[in-house]
Order: structure tokens, then C-alpha cells, then sequence
């Protein structure tokens, strides 16, 4: 695990700089290579062969040089691979492989990996760069060609080579419904991500080539014959259980990140099972909806040590550190917990957490998709009668429908109605994000400048390439955009900047293409989400634990004390005063909010705050480039 970062430069002291601004990501060792035009350094975090395992790692005639970010978890079964071919090797480091895998795959070498990572080699042969990202974009890449090609793990390292770091408001209407922005954009001018999934050339004349190499929609029974398997259920078993122990290789302590849920006390289970030597770890908000007891429970079954942390209404003081480690605005405070839970990890000596990210994305575990599926089911003669029992229901009753701790208040049941009402004009993109986005586009238009509002760029996802409006279309979309833009980054900036490494077991790809052969029956029948998953879960945890429902990860905002503390803060970030250093919002569309009691009007309240704390750190650097 490490932090990368490159440049067509020969500017030692900026490549310098840059290494520094990154170092949290990889406290152990520094790096450098050159290679005119190019430079590339690294910081490591050292977890496997910590004492040989020093990028980067080279072919024995030089040609090859490759740095990396991440893990590859299936290295030693490519190591074999590569050793028939004739190729030798002199650690236990997982990506001494790199070099070799470049010279006998090229292009083809990310398909060959299992892991999370992003990788820069350099050939010599035709002195050319080549950069990769993992399936799911758990590890993070930005690049800009602006004056100069430059790339790094964070987008500060890039600031730190001389690359202008200036928000573009351009694209504020998709972020302020999204409360992210899909890959490629930023929100910063000049500066992109590279996609997951994707690999990306770089000649020594600046030529850039890009191509994805994976997605999981080329998994589905639509282009693929259902699975060969007898028993799916086997198979899940035996493919998670290989992911996990996969995840497992470290030479440093381990802790896994336990909630009450299932995915995360099946991530237990295995970690136990296989004798990884971890302790598991939670956080809780003093809450209805707290899981630490749940997951101490959990813990205790499995004979597991245990360790909590609590996060209190005070904890918002931490929002300007929190915004500027991520780089990019993410709109939920939520950032507070992961960042609170990685420090408290690090406090406990691991420098590697395991999560359960995954089951909900590829088993169709969240509310939102059940709403896509049973608004397809009602057909345009009964979505207008539910929208309509939506209105007219009492507020108790539809908040047990929803089944989520908070309630969701009157805008909360006009936002869900409307979305019943209006599904069949809405496009595809919008019938699959509509209800997690935060605000809708009248809430949008009312809320920037005036000024700006003729200028917003489309909305990206308008441009989807995914043809249809299925499932696995739906479950497929998240994977360009939600799960590596707004679940994984919240876990990689906030781990990486306690010095942890984060790993995701459940997002092995082999997990991803069997789910997507599953028939639909077996993620969602009878109003029971993840049905398969939880039929595994049933195999090895009591039924006091599979039978748990889905509790969101989320802040109670709406209790008094958060409540109180968001609004004082608002009210200095967000006044008159403050929305007028960049002209983004519009105050008299803000100025409601700080009446809120409501979760949702006070989830977009936050949401305004990040933004703009985000948009004060680049107060001298807000003009839109025309």
C-alpha cells in the first residue's frame, strides 16, 4: 500500500513536495524514479515483505520499472504463472510481480489481477507510461494534462507539481443532487480521475490512450448462460470464503470493521473461521439506530476482542480537516464517522481494517432498488394509487414502510410520491438515483446563483451507455459511479490518512460476476432483500443475527443535540456573507433550511455546509474558466 505520484517534469523539488503532501499514505519508505521526460515517486505502507519489499520493482535489464498502490491478492498464484514462463523473483511482495505481468500481458495485464490498486509502469523500450485502476475503484488515480501530464493518489500531490487547484461550478447542479460527481469529473478545472476499471497510456510526447477493461454488466444472464454451478449457494460460499482469506495476507495487526449487520458479521465469521488474528471494531452515535451494541454482540458470539468509539455532536468541529484530507467534497457528514473509526483503528496499533463493503451493491441490498423494482411492478395505473396512499397515509405508518431509523418527514413523502408520479416520464439515470439524490431539480434551479445557472454542464450519468431499465442494469450503473465516487472514496481518504490500509473482500470480482448471473428471484423476492446472501449468512451465524434488518450507517441529525450544533454551525458557513465569496448559492434558497427538524432538509443542510467549507479552502481560486 502506498501513494503514487508522476509528472513530465523535470522538477525534482516539486515531485519532492508532492511526495510530502502525501506521506500519510505511506509513512515507511520514499522513492523515486527518472526517466525523461517522466518522474515517478512513491510513499510506501509497508504490509507485505515489509523488510524486501521496496518499490519499485524492476525487469533485470531495466526496461521495466512499476510502482503500485494496493494489493494484489491472487499474486502468488500469477507468480507461479510467470516463474513456468521463465521469469524469477526475489520477495514476498505482492507486486514485485508487476514487471514481468507487463512484459508477457501488456494491456491485458489488469484482467489478470485480483486486488484493489492503482499502478504506473514504465517501459523503456518505447519510453511510455502505462496506469491502471481496479475493477471497483477502490484505489483512487487523478491526472491533469493541463501545461503538463501529472498524476498522483490525491489530488493535493498534484497541487503540490504546480497543477492549479480550481473549483469549477460548472458542474454544480449534478453534485447538489448527487452530493458527488461521477467519474471522470472532480469538480476541480483541469483535473479528472481515471475510471475504475480503466487503463490509460502515456507517450513521451504527452499521447494519451484510455480503454476499460471490465464491467459487470458483460456478467449477466442477458449476454451470459446462467451459472454452471449445481448449488449457487455452494458457490457463493466457496467464492466469499476466498475472498476473504485472500484479504487476510498481512504482516501487520487486523481489524475488521463490524457493525450489526449481516454483511459485516459474515465478514467476521470468515476472518474466525480462517484463523485471521484480528479484533473488530465499531462506532456509534448514541442513537436509536447505534449498532455498537449489536456488533459487541456479534463480536462476543464469534469469541472475537471487541473495541467501540463513540462520535458526538461535537464532532462536526472536525468538518474543515475531515473535507480538506478528502480533496473532493463528498455532501454527508457521515465522513466524520469513517474518519473517527480509522483513527481510533490506528490508535489500536492495525495498519490494515477489512469492511463490508459490497453485498448491498451486488445482491440489491438498499431501499432505493427495491423502490426501482416494486415501481416497475405497479405499472402506470398503480403508481399514481400508491403516490397517492403515500400522501394520505399516517406518517407512522410510512415510516415503518421505509424502514429506516429516521423519519422521513413531510419532504421526505413528497419527494417518494412524486418519484411514483413522475417514474414513467423520468430516463433511465434518473428512475435509478432519484431517491437517494438529495435534492430534486427544482430544489437545484432555486438553490445556485443565478449567474451560474446557464452554465452547469449535463448531467454525466444523462450519457449512460447502459441500454434498459432491469435490475442488473440498475445494479450495474452503481458501479461506475456511486460505489467508487461516494462508498469507497469515504473509506480510502479517511483510512489512508490515519496510515490504514482499507481492504473490501466482497468486492473480489469473481463475487461481482457470479452475482450478476443470479436470477433476480435471488436478490429480491417476496419484499426480502439479498435473499442468497442471507441464506448464506443463515449457514454460519444464528438466526438472531441473519434476521437483523438493514440498519443505515448514518448521523441522527435529526436528534436535538446534532440538530442544534448543525445549525450553529450553518448559519456562520452558510450567511449571506459567506455564499457571496463565490456567488455559487443563492441565500434566499439556503435560508430555510436553517429551520430544519426534519432528517432530509437537514441531510441537505450539511450537505451545503461541506460544500461550501470546501469552496472557502479555494477562496482566491473560484473564477470559471470561460
Amino acid at each position: 500500500m502506498c501513494g503514487i505520484v508522476g509528472q513530465m517534469s523535470s522538477n525534482e523539488d516539486a515531485l519532492r513536495l508532492a511526495t510530502e503532501a502525501i506521506r500519510h499514505r505511506g509513512p515507511d519508505h520514499t522513492a523515486r524514479f527518472h526517466h525523461a521526460p517522466f518522474q515517478l515517486a512513491y510513499n510506501r505502507l509497508a504490509i507485505l515483505d515489509r523488510a524486501e519489499g521496496q518499490q519499485p520493482f524492476s525487469t533485470p535489464d531495466q526496461r521495466i520499472h512499476a510502482f503500485c498502490n494496493g494489493e494484489i491478492y491472487n499474486w502468488r498464484e500469477l507468480r507461479t504463472q510467470l516463474q513456468t514462463l521463465g521469469h524469477r523473483f526475489h520477495t514476498q511482495c505482492d507486486c514485485e510481480i508487476l514487471p514481468a505481468a507487463w512484459l508477457e500481458w501488456g494491456t491485458s495485464l489488469p484482467s489478470k489481477l485480483n486486488g484493489m490498486f492503482a499502478l504506473v509502469i514504465h517501459d523503456a523500450a518505447n519510453n511510455s507510461l502505462f496506469l491502471a485502476r481496479d475493477r471497483c475503484g477502490q484505489k483512487p488515480l487523478y491526472y491533469s494534462t493541463h501545461h503538463k501530464f501529472s498524476f498522483a493518489s490525491e489530488i493535493k500531490a498534484l497541487a503540490a507539481l504546480g497543477q492549479p487547484l480550481q473549483p469549477d461550478p460548472r458542474s454544480l447542479s449534478t453534485w447538489l443532487t448527487l452530493r458527488y460527481l461521477p467519474e471522470p469529473t472532480t469538480l476541480f478545472q483541469n483535473i479528472v480521475t481515471l475510471p475504475a476499471a480503466h487503463w490509460m497510456t502515456v507517450s513521451a510526447k504527452g499521447t494519451i490512450t484510455s480503454e476499460p477493461y471490465w464491467t459487470p454488466l458483460s456478467q449477466t444472464r442477458e449476454t451470459h448462460s446462467p451459472s454452471t454451478h449445481s448449488n449457487p449457494l455452494d458457490t457463493l460460499d466457496h467464492l466469499t470464503r476466498s475472498a476473504v482469506e485472500l484479504a487476510l495476507q498481512a504482516e501487520t495487526p487486523l481489524a475488521a470493521y463490524l457493525s450489526g449487520g449481516v454483511d459485516s458479521a459474515l465478514l467476521a465469521h470468515y476472518l474466525k473461521d480462517l484463523g485471521g488474528n484480528a479484533t473488530t471494531v465499531s462506532i456509534g452515535f448514541g442513537s436509536t439506530a447505534d449498532e455498537t451494541q449489536a456488533a459487541e454482540s456479534t463480536a462476543k458470539h464469534l469469541g472475537l476482542p471487541h473495541h467501540s468509539a463513540q462520535l458526538t455532536p461535537d464532532a462536526l468541529d472536525d468538518l474543515p480537516r475531515v473535507i480538506q484530507q478528502m480533496d473532493r467534497p463528498i455532501g454527508d457528514a457521515l465522513i466524520l464517522a469513517f474518519d473517527h473509526l480509522a483513527k481510533h483503528t490506528a490508535s489500536l496499533g492495525c495498519r490494515v481494517a477489512l469492511g463490508g463493503e459490497g453485498p448491498d451493491e451486488h445482491f440489491a441490498g438498499y431501499s432505493f432498488q427495491r423502490a426501482f423494482l416494486t415501481a416497475q411492478k405497479l405499472g402506470p395505473l398503480g403508481r399514481p394509487l400508491a403516490a397517492a396512499t403515500i400522501d394520505n397515509l399516517p406518517s407512522t405508518f410510512i415510516d415503518k414502510l421505509a424502514n429506516f431509523p429516521a423519519s422521513l418527514g413531510h419532504k421526505g413523502r413528497k419527494k417518494t410520491s412524486r418519484y411514483l408520479r413522475e417514474f414513467s416520464s423520468l430516463p433511465f439515470f434518473e428512475q435509478a438515483t432519484r431517491l437517494h439524490s438529495l435534492f430534486e431539480p427544482a430544489e437545484v434551479q432555486s438553490l445556485l446563483h443565478p449567474d451560474l445557472r446557464s452554465e452547469q454542464h449535463p448531467h454525466p450519468l444523462a450519457q449512460t451507455h447502459l441500454k434498459g431499465s432491469s435490475l442488473s442494469h440498475l445494479l450495474a450503473l452503481q458501479y461506475q459511479h456511486w460505489l467508487p465516487d461516494w462508498s469507497l472514496i469515504r473509506q480510502d481518504k479517511n483510512t489512508m490518512a490515519h496510515s490504514i490500509e482499507y481492504r473490501a473482500p466482497f468486492l473480489d470480482h469473481r463475487l461481482i460476476n457470479f452475482a450478476f448471473t443470479l436470477p433476480n428471484s435471488a436478490k429480491i423476492n417476496h419484499g426480502q432483500d439479498k435473499l442468497i446472501w442471507r441464506q448464506l449468512a443463515q449457514r454460519h451465524l444464528p438466526r438472531e443475527l441473519t434476521q437483523r434488518p438493514k440498519t443505515p450507517f448514518y448521523l441522527p441529525l435529526e436528534q436535538e443535540a446534532w440538530r442544534k450544533k448543525l445549525i450553529l454551525i450553518a448559519r456562520d458557513i452558510l450567511s449571506p456573507t459567506q455564499l457571496a465569496k463565490q456567488s455559487w448559492l443563492n441565500p434566499s434558497a439556503v435560508k430555510p433550511l436553517f429551520n430544519a427538524t426534519e432528517f432530509l432538509p437537514l441531510k441537505q443542510l450539511a450537505a451545503l455546509v461541506i460544500l461550501q467549507i470546501w469552496a472557502n479552502q479555494f477562496s482566491n481560486k473560484t473564477a470559471p474558466q470561460k
